[in-house]
């Protein structure tokens, strides 16, 4: 895959989340590092340095750009000239929480309330909140515990996730295993794991893939979230 991607970003995750770089794969993601240590913007990187060892230079030198470019007041988008956003920022600290500094954290925590104080908040982004607060030294368990009602407010008949209830498009895989990543992340022995587990065990297509625009990142988050969330599960 990564030899016909013109990224490295669906290659990298997963890697990241198998647990296992096929031969061959350190050389071709080092070989679409750019000389400044970074790929081609936060979200790459931060997949990209997690799939190489973490002693690598390759690595290392990844991170080191992400420092370097978060946003003005703490927190990450898609590059220094983008503002910061809660997706980018969660990924980045749930995969290198130890980049994080207190300012990164607490404009990850007032951007995401800033969104539930909103007319329309979106499903993932709570998740993507939540999915990092385990590594967080100064956690907001009020802001997480709304974030938990928000979520069970939110949830679709079938069980499943959209970005938000009754959402033309229905659950979709995506958000679902993200929710499914963050609620393990916090609540691990709330009511909505079960249920959003069982409907992505229905969804799956008998290829092993769950039905999404990019089917690749549909299944690989859908997986997260069920891996991340096996372990309180008592069986499906």
């Amino acid at each position: 895959m990564a030899e016909r991607l013109s990224d490295c970003t669906r290659v990298a995750r997963l890697a990241v989340l198998a647990g296992s770089r096929p031969e061959g794969f350190d050389d071709l993601v080092v070989d679409r590092q750019q000389e400044d240590g970074g790929w081609t913007d936060i979200e790459e990187t931060a997949w990209c340095a997690a799939a190489l060892p973490v002693d690598s230079t390759s690595s290392q030198a990844g991170l080191a750009w992400i420092g370097s470019n978060r946003s003005a007041g703490g927190g990450w988008g898609r590059s220094r000239r983008d503002v910061a956003r809660v997706p980018t920022t969660g990924l980045v600290l749930r995969l290198h929480g130890d980049l994080g500094l207190p300012e990164d954290w607490t404009k990850l925590e007032d951007m995401w309330a800033d969104d539930l104080r909103a007319d329309v908040a979106l499903t993932y982004k709570g998740a993507m909140y939540l999915m990092c607060q385990a590594q967080n030294p100064c956690r907001n368990h009020e802001l997480e515990r709304r974030t938990l009602g928000f979520l069970e407010a939110n949830v679709n008949t079938d069980g499943g996730f959209g970005p938000w209830r009754g959402h033309p498009v229905g659950s979709d895989p995506w958000a679902t295993g993200l929710c499914l990543v963050g609620l393990s992340a916090v609540f691990p022995d709330c009511s909505l794991l079960e249920p959003a587990a069982r409907w992505l065990s229905r969804s799956q297509l008998d290829s092993g893939h769950w039905r999404y625009h990019f089917i690749d990142e549909g299944t690989v988050y859908a997986f997260w979230g069920l891996s991340e969330a096996a372990p309180f599960l008592a069986g499906l």
